[in-house]
């Protein structure tokens, strides 16, 4: 299967999914865009085969871009890999200290985040578009698990995956405003343009909230590829309108 891969070794497997014309959907891992369902469950599957799992050992969540987060247990094994509407409702970003669950973000030109303490042996997958930016989705998981969780910010491992890049995203004023009443100084992330509109740099943003909290840089790693550009391999829901979605994935081998 076309993917990306952040990391695969005797402790995790993370990564992202890629469009791919010659396969069913365009590979799309999304239940909630629409188009032939069972094809989506078969890519899934397809996935599933890739990593030796089973299709219930994925947990997806009901994304609605808000900053809510879930703790991943036994329990919750298989909900949402089938139906949409099983899978954990209102959240965007989950964690979890289970091995063999995969945790997954559905996404086209929104920013996937995914987090790994070796120490702790605590993984974390984060769905951040610009309203969950703007609502600090990343810095809020995060300050949660380096306070009810015991992580140390020193020992995590981030991954921003392929999104909309800085040049390609442009908004208008209500996020503009959005985006400055943000908790730190966002400056550094917005271009303002003579029509009245901004840039805004939305894996910068992400990045900066992970280094804020002690997250050290040689620890992040920023995928490159912007999905608005053309890119057979990128869906993106601003290019395209309608179109499916990546999922970026993480899970604990032991």
């Amino acid at each position: 299967m076309n993917k990306i891969i952040w990391k695969d070794n005797e402790d995790i497997v993370a990564g992202t999914t890629l469009r791919d014309v010659q396969v069913k959907e365009d590979n799309n891992m999304a239940l909630h865009v629409g188009g032939n369902l069972t094809d989506v469950i078969a890519n899934r599957q397809g996935l599933s085969e890739d990593l030796d799992i089973s299709l219930n050992q994925w947990v997806f969540a009901q994304q609605t871009h808000s900053d809510h987060m879930h703790e991943v247990t036994k329990a919750d094994a298989g909900k949402g890999s089938l139906l949409y509407v099983d899978g954990i409702a209102d959240c965007d970003a989950l964690y979890t200290r289970e091995s063999h669950i995969a945790l997954g973000v559905f996404h086209a030109d929104c920013v996937p985040v995914l987090l790994y303490d070796p120490f702790t042996h605590l993984i974390a997958a984060i769905h951040s578009g610009w309203q969950g930016t703007v609502k600090e989705i990343t810095r809020k998981s995060v300050a949660y698990l380096l306070a009810q969780e015991g992580v140390q910010p020193a020992h995590l491992h981030a991954y921003i995956g392929p999104a909309i890049n800085y040049h390609s995203f442009e908004v208008g004023q209500d996020v503009i405003e959005k985006v400055q009443q943000m908790s730190f100084d966002t400056s550094a992330y917005i271009t303002y343009l003579q029509n009245g509109k901004a840039l805004v740099n939305n894996k910068g943003l992400n990045k900066a909230m992970l280094l804020q909290l002690g997250v050290p840089e040689e620890q992040i790693t920023v995928n490159k590829n912007d999905t608005f550009q053309p890119n057979e391999a990128l869906f993106s829901y601003r290019r395209d309108h309608d179109c499916g979605r990546h999922l970026s994935f993480i899970m604990m081998k032991r």
